[in-house]
């Protein structure tokens, strides 16, 4: 976040409503950020396997002198310096905060995790593609421009594509059954399961010492390229055993959903029929369905009271209904006295609440809402 060279570096898991709490819209902002308001966000590093991990990020990109991981990278930049009490020296501006960034980028442990870069500010995205160090980011880490609907569009694909079910119950490598609990990955091409300890052998060359990959490998089930930390990004934790699909289950699948369709053509038919015979009732009560018809005949005594309440109602906009057919029911002009009155008190409450970020990811069609534990 920027202000007049002011810059701020912080964690939040919903970047939206934490703009809000350093803005003072709301409370719980940090005490930092009190002076210099309004901010904005200017930058999102997001990706990381845990939040431990996110704030170890935090410090150092904060501290990138007092860093063992990043202190070397850093050496030659002229701000970033040790006071003679051996602390960090603030870093001041979005420039220099960003060529710090892209140093750390480039710097273990952080080069070798499934990180992603969003820019939310087009000056700032301008800036940075005149970075030299730029071009010296890993193959897998991807840098994007956008708005806060853009970032949260991102981060729903890829919970979506941690939430799809593994294609096989063995591991590619071991060839030993799945169990519950176990972490795994999957290929991005295949979608072929691993166990991550077996897809670390995999991926790695034989005359290597390294316990992670650092250079693409290719799959041994499909022969596709990949780079370890994109493998990493589909890593879960299975919450039961898959099963192991048996010979001819195909076969039944299509005829089910074939049977599923013909269920759903005569649904829909039959409903297509009781849509016709609707009645509108008085501007009261609207029913439909056969079971729920009035029939049209009808006693002298209860004409006499229809009329006296169409009389009584004609001077009411909100109970005057013209006479409809069961064609013109559906027509969005007809509405009835108890819809009405509810949009009249909906307009009297008070605005709702910014959904959160996990309210709005479900909007977003999340796979399955335990997805967003992880």
């Amino acid at each position: 976040m920027a202000h007049a060279g002011r810059t701020y570096i912080g964690f939040t898991m919903d970047p939206r409503r934490r703009l809000r709490q350093h803005n003072g819209e709301i409370s719980a902002g940090a005490w930092k950020t009190r002076r210099w308001r309004p901010w904005r966000m200017v930058l999102c590093v997001w990706g990381f396997p845990s939040k431990v991990a996110s704030l170890q990020f935090e410090f150092a990109w904060q501290h990138p002198s007092v860093c063992r991981h990043v202190k070397e990278k850093v050496a030659h930049l002229r701000f970033c310096k040790l006071t003679r009490n051996g602390r960090q020296r603030a870093v001041q501006g979005v420039s220099q905060n960003i060529q710090v960034l892209l140093q750390m980028l480039q710097a273990s442990p952080y080069c070798g995790m499934p990180l992603r870069v969003h820019v939310l500010d087009q000056g700032t995205w301008d800036a940075l593609q005149k970075l030299p160090s730029l071009g010296g980011l890993p193959k897998h880490l991807t840098v994007t421009l956008g708005n806060f609907d853009d970032l949260e569009q991102l981060c729903a694909e890829a919970m979506t594509t941690i939430a799809m079910p593994v294609s096989g119950a063995l591991c590619v490598t071991c060839r030993q059954p799945l169990q519950a609990n176990d972490r795994v990955v999957s290929c991005p091409a295949c979608r072929k399961p691993f166990h991550v300890s077996c897809a670390a052998q995999a991926f790695l060359s034989r005359d290597s010492s390294r316990l992670m990959p650092d250079e693409p490998s290719q799959c041994p089930s499909c022969k596709a390229t990949t780079e370890w930390p994109v493998l990493i990004r589909s890593a879960k934790r299975l919450s039961h055993a898959p099963i192991a699909p048996q010979p001819g289950e195909d076969e039944d699948e299509d005829q089910d959903e074939e049977s599923e369709n013909d269920e759903e053509e005569e649904d829909e038919e039959e409903e297509d029929r009781e849509e016709e015979t609707v009645v509108l009732l008085d501007s009261d009560e609207e029913v439909g369905g056969r079971e729920c018809c009035r029939t049209p005949t009808a006693t002298p005594r209860s004409n006499k009271r229809r009329k006296q309440r169409r009389h009584s109602n004609s001077g009411s906009k909100e109970n005057c209904l013209p006479d409809a057919s069961p064609a013109d029911i559906h027509s969005p002009a007809l509405i009835s006295k108890g819809e009405l009155k509810a949009d009249v008190s909906d307009t009297n409450q008070s605005s709702p609440p910014v959904p959160s970020l996990r309210e709005r990811l479900l909007r977003r069609r999340v796979g399955d809402a335990s997805v967003l534990s992880i």
